[in-house]
């Protein structure tokens, strides 16, 4: 495997500069800092501890988010092993995220258990659009989970969980460097006697740089856009959220939030053509290359907790608007309601009602009005046996839409203690994908005639201590895919296999170093008609975390992509590559950090899809409070 030239002596280089900048001192109160908390995760949507799930789970933190300098989803998911991912250009372009390879539509995306994946688009939810600064931590819960949660996870479920007021908090953060990159990020919260809330607004700016660039088979090929004249595609993106919660009791609870995502992205034509080059192919007059996004996420819910049951009623709505090609318009409402009950201290079952409606209003400017709804149950049971050293957890999930076939799902789980922190685990699930409303409707691509996909498949991990090694196993019937002659959806005609090797490793040295890595080896991405595009072979990630003082922190991140094609045909290679990211932090002042970042340290030239351009060495400067 090789990395990047010049990757071995310059990361020496400047680790020892930054070494002698932070005036080393060793100091053992930073074993707090690397041994963080048991995690509570939702695999099986209610709360359990990391180690108590059979399911195999990434959980990514808030101090991790922070410590790498994570903005963006895509960049917090490039940290799993068993994703990849590709994007038509940089800040805010559309990307793709293959969990286990198979496509984005196929990993459901919830924010705080709200459905976000679009219904109104192709690539399921808007990965490039989610911003982390207000973010407490992201499970990403892997293999199918449709017997939990329903259509579009056959591939697993991504929950991105944000902060919650558990006391008086007060935060604020700005950041800007490279690309006349500007962020500002503030947060309030306070719990008044049984009242509680939390407001934050993540903005981000930038003038970014041309999202298309010369492709492979360009004279121009190795130049950047911004090399070459072509204009700049700036995004800009303000979310503000607000959480409100109200103890009605000991026992009783009310919550609400609200998140509204406004954005804009300059973006070029399809094939990495500069937008500036073409007049206006599509007709839409002189913005059909700014897409304007407006997005809005809603909860209410009620739960109520004693010593052996908890119960949650909900409404989630889900709304999604963009100017692109003439504007498309969607929504996804859900009711529900989730009981469990604990009969035992270890042991508890669970069972959920709900409905679900599925509408895309504008469609490339026209007024599609269309719509399917979904009525659903689902059941759960979760034991623990031999004092905790087998763990077993079934579900079965039946869902009766009004436009498909009715769906039966299921999943089980099994984790095997051997010996100490030995253990083996294994799952197997099936996972169901019903086409989106675009999909099937839209008048230029629609196809109303197609079926559902339907996947099954199994994982099984060894885990010792700081090591894990796992194996999955996935197939995937009536695949959905693009046919370029016709310009229509269909279902590609048989099986489409997905097999491949993860292994994670996460150590602790000296109570100051914290070493992650991360490998994934692909056996199989393919179709009946052979391999399939952008799945790299193998992927390689890294962290490491240095804490010389319990003032400073040092952290190099990156991933490496090996053999991957743009095309089928396997004519164009985007793959081969190593990016590294460096990341300082000092807190120079009670409740003040300031931090320094360098994306993309040694400005290494790549594209994750042939023509389409990646940032150069990006550099940022910002400060963090906290009160």
């Amino acid at each position: 495997m090789k990395f990047a030239k010049g990757f071995k002596g310059r990361y020496f280089s400047l680790a020892a500069i930054a070494a002698t900048v932070s005036c080393v001192h060793l100091h053992a109160q930073n074993t707090q800092a690397i041994q963080l908390e048991k995690i509570i995760v939702s695999a099986a949507n209610t709360e359990q501890e990391e180690d108590d799930v059979t399911e195999d789970v990434t959980v990514i933190t808030a101090d991790e988010i922070q410590e790498r300098g994570y903005k963006t989803l895509k960049d917090a998911l490039a940290s799993v092993p068993g994703i990849s991912f590709t994007s038509n250009g940089g800040f805010g372009q559309p990307t793709s995220v293959y969990l286990r390879g198979l496509n984005s539509d196929h990993t459901l995306v919830l924010i705080d258990g709200i459905r976000v994946n679009d219904v109104t688009g192709l690539l399921g939810a808007q990965f490039e659009q989610y911003l982390l600064d207000n973010v407490e931590r992201i499970e990403v819960i892997k293999g199918p989970q449709s017997g939990i949660w329903g259509a579009d996870a056959s591939a697993g479920v991504i929950n991105i969980i944000t902060k919650y007021p558990r006391k008086k908090r007060i935060s604020f953060a700005l950041k800007g460097g490279t690309y006349n990159t500007k962020q500002l990020t503030l947060a309030f919260g306070n719990k008044i006697g049984a009242f509680d809330f939390l407001f934050s607004l993540d903005h981000f700016d930038t003038d970014g740089f041309s999202a298309a660039e010369p492709g492979k088979n360009s004279a121009d090929y190795g130049k950047r856009g911004d090399d070459l004249g072509w204009e700049e595609d700036p995004y800009k993106n303000t979310t503000y959220r607000i959480k409100t919660g109200y103890d009605l009791s000991s026992h009783d609870r009310l919550e609400a939030s609200a998140t509204i995502l406004d954005a804009r992205v300059h973006f070029d034509a399809a094939g990495g053509v500069d937008a500036k080059d073409l007049d206006d192919p599509f007709g839409y007059g002189p913005t059909s290359y700014v897409n304007d996004i407006k997005n809005r996420y809603f909860n209410i819910n009620y739960q109520r907790k004693d010593a052996q049951n908890r119960a949650r009623i909900f409404y989630n709505v889900s709304t999604f608007k963009r100017s692109q090609y003439g504007g498309y318009s969607g929504h996804t409402k859900e009711l529900g309601l989730n009981d469990r009950f604990d009969y035992s201290k270890d042991d508890f079952v669970q069972g959920g009602i709900g409905y679900q409606k599925f509408h895309q209003g504008d469609s490339a400017g026209v007024d599609l009005g269309k719509k399917y709804d979904d009525h659903y149950f689902y059941a759960s049971n979760y034991n623990k046996f031999f004092g905790g050293g087998t763990i077993l957890s079934e579900a079965v999930r039946y869902d009766n839409y009004s436009s498909f076939d009715n769906k039966l799902t299921y999943k089980v789980g099994l984790k095997q203690h051997l010996y100490g922190s030995l253990y083996l685990s294994g799952n197997y699930a099936t996972g169901y994908n019903i086409p989106t409303l675009y999909r099937l409707y839209d008048s230029y691509a629609g196809n109303p005639n197609l079926k559902p996909e339907s996947t099954k498949g199994y994982d099984i991990a060894l885990a010792y201590n700081v090591l894990k090694v796992g194996y999955f196993n996935l197939k995937t019937d009536d695949l959905i895919d693009y046919n370029y002659n016709t310009w229509k959806f269909y279902n590609v005609e048989g099986r489409s296999k997905f097999e491949g090797i993860e292994v994670g490793y996460s150590e602790s040295f000296f109570d100051v170093l914290k070493l992650d890595l991360g490998y994934t080896h692909f056996i199989k991405a393919q179709s009946e008609a052979g391999d399939l595009a952008r799945r790299a072979k193998d992927m390689f990630d890294y962290s490491l975390s240095w804490y010389p003082t319990d003032k400073h922190t040092i952290n190099i991140n990156g991933n490496y992509v090996g053999e991957r094609y743009d095309d089928a045909a396997k004519t164009i290679q985007t793959g081969k590559y190593n990016v590294t990211n460096l990341a300082l932090r000092h807190n120079f002042a009670k409740g003040f950090t300031g931090e320094i970042e360098v994306r993309n340290l040694f400005d290494r030239f790549y594209q994750e899809v042939d023509g389409y351009g990646t940032a150069g060495r990006s550099i940022y400067v910002g400060i963090s409070a906290k009160y």
